[in-house]
């Protein structure tokens, strides 16, 4: 009886012992895949980047253009719009709601949930430049030499302002003693300081030729490139004491200010530094030969800045140290954005491109089939962008 157990029950054991490993293994496999699942889902949903608003072309009035977080490397489209000309500026972001210009006269006001109309409103003129948002106001300069001030709720108007020249540039701000005052550039070549309340003209400094860019603001100053190729430092409270720097040739790019200096290219494919106290460059980059029309995202240690060599350049913010670049497929007139430890800048290519600041390692890529000219915004997790065909993309994350 034991013989016949024992031939019945060892090839049975030899045959069931590694099935049963095998189900086990199965199992164990599944639980650790759904495990390593729910981790990788919790990492993904922890990443938040850039703050709720982001209210001007560069994110802040000294345009250093930096923002918080983390950002995804991979995105998918939210909502993409689409305007009836090419769209050169970058959208800004306030209290919900997104501010486009066009080329075809309009300001559009967009949901940031789903990019649907709230209103829009129509100048006498082509828009290049970025909406200003500060309060319930929009603020926004044409071609048609306004400056117009515009309900962000509604999108009435508020009141507008002529000036000698077209405006190309986003209109900046500060604010002392709860009162806000307004700077705008336009090609009569005056930098002109209002109330941002009333639009009344406080006082305007006189360059020698075009303004073209956006004035950064901070140190007390404003800070603002010219045709006639001076870099100008304007002391907000005493305008005539100004300084200015001659950089050899004219200044289409806005400048950024940051640690206490001035960071700036030119058409010559020349990139400066000029410190705020002596009016003198603290060092210069002079191997491009092709154009600066970038505005450059500064922090504490990196310079970032696009060329229309088709490079985007990485500069060490002290020393002037180039650190890396690299190399798109088309000129990279966008402008940066630092985040975290990652760069987002467009290129004519029609691709945004995420890169590491450490070293230029191209982290990922998207495709929006058409030339991107505006630097990104970032606002409440959703990454903006331009395009030249007039499609406007809100990217999130992919899930």
């Amino acid at each position: 009886m034991q013989a016949i157990i024992r031939r019945v029950l060892i090839p049975l054991l030899i045959i069931t012992l590694p099935i049963s490993a095998m189900i086990a293994y199965t199992l164990y496999y599944r639980k650790a895949k759904q495990h390593r699942a729910a981790q990788d889902t919790q990492i993904v949903s922890s990443l938040t980047f850039g703050t709720k608003h982001w209210e001007s072309f560069r994110g802040n009035p000294a345009q250093t253009g930096t923002s918080e977080g983390q950002l995804p490397i991979r995105l998918s489209v939210k909502w993409k719009f689409t305007a009836k000309d090419a769209v050169k500026s970058t959208p800004v972001v306030k209290d919900g709601k997104v501010f486009v210009t066009s080329s075809d006269k309009n300001i559009y006001c967009l949901s940031l949930d789903n990019g649907e109309i709230i209103w829009t409103y129509t100048a006498g003129d082509s828009i290049e430049a970025s909406a200003l948002v500060i309060d319930k106001t929009v603020y926004v300069g044409s071609e048609d030499r306004i400056l117009y001030a515009i309900d962000a709720e509604q999108g009435l108007p508020v009141w507008t302002c002529k000036t000698g020249g077209k405006i190309t540039g986003s209109v900046n701000y500060r604010t002392v003693n709860s009162s806000t005052e307004l700077f705008a550039g336009s090609y009569d070549g005056l930098l002109t300081c209002l109330d941002a309340r009333t639009g009344t003209k406080k006082w305007s400094y006189e360059a020698q030729n075009y303004i073209n860019g956006s004035p950064a603001i901070g140190s007390g100053l404003a800070a603002f490139g010219s045709c006639d190729a001076n870099l100008y430092m304007v002391p907000l409270d005493d305008p005539n004491s100004a300084k200015a720097f001659d950089s050899g040739s004219y200044i289409a790019a806005s400048p950024a200010i940051a640690n206490g200096k001035i960071y700036f290219g030119n058409f010559d494919g020349q990139f400066f530094c000029v410190d705020i106290e002596t009016g003198k460059d603290l060092w210069a980059y002079k191997d491009s030969k092709h154009a600066f029309f970038s505005s450059p995202a500064v922090n504490e240690h990196y310079v970032v800045v696009g060329c229309r060599d088709k490079k985007v350049y990485c500069f060490e913010a002290m020393t002037g140290k180039p650190l890396w670049t690299f190399l798109a497929g088309a000129e990279v007139d966008s402008s940066p954005v630092l985040c975290g430890e990652q760069i987002l800048v467009g290129s004519s290519d029609g691709k945004l491109y995420c890169l590491s600041v450490a070293n230029g390692t191209l982290n990922g890529s998207f495709d929006a089939a058409s030339a991107i000219l505006s630097g990104p915004a970032i606002a409440d997790n959703c990454i903006l962008i331009a395009c030249e065909d007039g499609t406007v993309y809100a990217l999130q994350q992919s899930k």
